[in-house]
């Protein structure tokens, strides 16, 4: 059975994240040591291709490849600042709905409310509260 190029990037990715240089025999006996399927050498030059081509791995010079340090650093970067904004926009949106809830409530005169109407200010009130928590979280 053939192994496809898709399982061949995944495991040259596997091989390089120990750090270090490798030459493309290394990667051949490491894919043929952890895979029981059989590779055309066209297979492993494409995918060390199209890894190096989408900066996944780097090619040191002819014949070595390492992995992009830069590349996992930026993909880290990405996800911190998509965090970020995240939280951005929940912090911006919770400020929005406790000053709805404020305005409802504020207006409202406690002394004069039915049993079902203080029980709902009362969840409204642990519901400020929940939103004040989640706030602290995202600032």
């Amino acid at each position: 059975m053939r192994i496809s190029t898709a399982e061949i990037k995944m495991l040259i990715k596997k091989c390089v994240s120990n750090g270090g240089t490798y030459t493309v025999e290394d990667l051949k006996n490491y894919i043929t040591a952890n895979s029981d399927k059989e590779m055309t050498r066209g297979q492993l030059s494409g995918a060390v291709f199209q890894l190096a081509d989408a900066k996944e791995i780097i090619r040191v010079e002819r014949g070595l490849y390492s992995k992009n340090v830069m590349s996992a650093f930026n993909e880290e970067s990405t996800e911190s600042q998509e965090n970020s904004e995240l939280k951005e926009e929940l912090y911006k949106t919770l400020n929005k709905i406790e000053k709805e809830l404020i305005n409802v409530i504020g207006n409202v005169d406690i002394w004069n409310l039915s049993g079902e109407e203080f029980e709902l200010i009362t969840k409204v009130r642990e519901l400020k509260s929940a939103i004040a928590q989640i706030k602290a979280q995202c600032k």
